[in-house]
């Protein structure tokens, strides 16, 4: 029985749907940019578009802790019932317009992070070196493709703060844009990964990186139970990607995983932030402030030795170490596959 549910995890028609799917999403990523100034999942933005006012208008710090988490917990429930109905219209449609199996990896793709990420960081990079357009401006999209998929205002710190954030950005959208997705399709197919998906997009919303003041500890606890694990298949890739990284240590990397401190909280990015913190040798987090106003106190992270005047060059790292994260996750299914084929 655990065979064949272990064989039905990693059967050769999932495994395809992920590399389909990741091809689309780095591809069509880079080339089209984030929707809607999100370089979160495609998913997590329609998520927003539907509850994101409603979220606002329910936020009053003012409220109670306890009222605060009822009202938290309703818009969990209603992000979830709306995740619910579109993974059963993506499950009707991938039935009906199979399209010689190619409709499943675009579902799933509308799960996951890539291309549009590295588009809005290297905007980011280009934008703080002073690179113009064609027009002689920098552009809408330099600074406000980071701070959309951050919830974070860039306008309250300084060059250093903002690419902080983006290198944040770079590990946030990994674990939880890539690899926990990909995880829960291998495990229950497009529902887990809709599912999930829809907990990390009420979780990025309501929690506001575990300051939120209790309406969004619901959605973290929630999140965090179906985190966890690809947590830490996160950690173990980017320290094979800090190898392939220039100037990155591996080593450093692991050694960080396991210090006394340094370490950054589950909420504020956890495992994966530390390993761009201690791979490129930098400190990360630290107090900003979010789209709505509030001061958010995250916890520095990396080691004591280490700077937070972090520079365009560690941006350019974290950019790269993220792609090779990527390349890391393809190369993995891409074995997987080829070990179908050696043992049938």
């Amino acid at each position: 029985m655990s065979d064949l549910f272990v064989l039905h995890i990693l059967s050769p028609e999932r495994l395809n749907s992920v590399l389909f799917a990741l091809i689309m999403v780095s591809l069509i990523g880079m080339m089209t940019g984030p929707s809607w100034g999100n370089a979160n999942p495609f998913l997590w933005g329609i998520l927003d578009k539907i509850c994101g006012r409603l979220v606002e208008k329910t936020y009053n710090k003012d409220r109670s802790v306890s009222s605060l988490q009822f009202r938290g917990g309703l818009l969990l429930t209603l992000y979830l019932i709306i995740t619910g109905i579109i993974a059963a219209i993506a499950l009707i449609i991938e039935r009906k317009f199979a399209f010689a199996g190619f409709m499943d990896p675009i579902l799933l793709a509308l799960t996951l992070s890539g291309g549009a990420t590295w588009s809005s960081l290297i905007k980011l990079h280009h934008a703080l070196r002073g690179t113009h357009n064609s027009k002689g401006t920098l552009g809408k999209g330099s600074y406000y493709q980071v701070a959309v998929s951050t919830r974070t205002n860039l306008n309250s710190t300084d060059n250093h703060g903002i690419i902080r954030v983006g290198i944040g950005l770079v590990a946030t959208t990994f674990d939880k844009g890539l690899v926990a997705p990909l995880f829960w399709y291998l495990l229950g197919g497009l529902p887990g990964a809709y599912l999930y998906c829809g907990i990390a997009a009420a979780r990025w919303s309501l929690s506001k990186d575990g300051f939120a003041k209790g309406i969004g500890t619901l959605a973290l606890k929630l999140e965090t139970f179906f985190g966890i694990l690809p947590q830490i298949i996160s950690a173990f890739i980017l320290s094979l990607a800090a190898l392939a990284t220039p100037y990155a240590g591996m080593t450093r990397t692991i050694r960080g995983y396991f210090s006394k401190t340094g370490h950054a909280p589950y909420a504020e990015g956890g495992l994966a932030l530390t390993a761009f913190a201690y791979a490129l040798g930098i400190s990360l987090g630290g107090p900003v402030e979010d789209i709505s106003g509030s001061v958010l106190k995250r916890a520095w992270v990396g080691a004591s030795t280490s700077s937070a005047k972090v520079e365009r060059k560690h941006l350019r790292q974290a950019i790269y170490m993220g792609i090779m994260g990527f390349v890391w996750v393809f190369l993995f299914i891409v074995l997987a596959l080829g070990a179908w084929r050696i043992f049938p």
